[in-house]
């Protein structure tokens, strides 16, 4: 087996693991033992459970094709088409990352590699936020008693990952319900658009 499809292989049966659990308690031994390989073979391909929870999320990302995904959000017609797609995307894939999430949240706290890429993720969303709350202020429905930083700040703070978690997870919306009510929360919240 070429080592690329070991990584591969390794990196699948990390997500199974990680998605049906749902937490970070998964080690190299776990992932070795799903993916029918040595602990060492994990170790051959990763450095450490930090450097494979990093290929993780970017295998993650390229399997849901997060890179096409954005593009809709970034080619919308309009600022407030932005929002939507936004928020679409979200009810259509964060149940997908959400378990990856959370891994890697846990993991964030003791390696400082991995926190970088937490933080690097974070600002990526805020300064997508901020293109889109640009969007909103040109097309002038931006309302006016707000400075684009802070509606930037309502965009990233209600469409963050933990807001569904406690909107879907929590308190049992579904997706649907979540697209809709956050959109129209939006709405109201950032533009002066009936």
């Amino acid at each position: 087996m070429s080592r690329n499809n070991s990584r591969t292989q390794i990196l699948e049966a990390a997500l199974t693991l990680i998605t049906r659990r749902g937490d970070a308690n998964v080690t190299m031994a776990n992932v070795g033992r799903a993916a029918g390989v040595s602990r060492q073979a994990v170790y051959l391909n990763f450095a450490d459970r930090g450097d494979l929870m990093l290929a993780l999320v970017r295998y993650a990302d390229e399997r849901r094709g997060l890179e096409g995904e954005l593009d809709k959000i970034h080619t919308a017609p309009s600022g407030l088409a932005a929002v939507r797609a936004l928020v679409a995307l979200q009810a259509r894939t964060n149940s997908e990352i959400w378990a990856i999430a959370r891994a890697i949240d846990a993991v964030r706290r003791t390696d400082a590699e991995v926190e970088n890429s937490w933080q690097d993720r974070l600002k990526s969303r805020l300064q997508g936020c901020r293109q889109i709350i640009a969007r909103l202020a040109n097309d002038g429905v931006l309302r006016k008693e707000l400075k684009p930083a802070a509606a930037a700040d309502i965009l990233w703070t209600v469409t963050s990952l933990r807001t569904w978690e406690d909107l879907v997870l929590q308190r049992g919306w579904t997706p649907v319900q979540y697209e809709k009510r956050v959109y129209e929360l939006l709405r109201i919240a950032l533009t002066s658009a009936e």
